[in-house]
């Protein structure tokens, strides 16, 4: 049996095996939150060769992973 892990949101321990948590429905593993946390490393990366792109691209991931958590039902 897998260990169980504490959902981010509702902070409920949920099985390893489910690709979202069972009592409030967060998906973290979503692919709005894949291109967020891209954009956020990609931003990060590339603000210090080119400061108003890389802003860009932190701001993007940032609305991106905030956006898949607030898009999420809530409990």
């Amino acid at each position: 049996m897998k260990p169980a892990y504490v959902c981010s949101r509702c902070e409920e321990e949920i099985p390893r095996d489910v690709y979202e948590c069972p009592h409030c429905g967060y998906n973290p593993k979503s692919i709005v939150w894949r291109i967020g946390i891209g954009a956020l490393v990609f931003g990060t990366g590339i603000a210090f060769i080119s400061p108003p792109i890389g802003l860009f691209g932190v701001f993007v991931g940032i609305l991106a992973v905030g956006g898949s958590y607030l898009a999420t039902p809530a409990s």
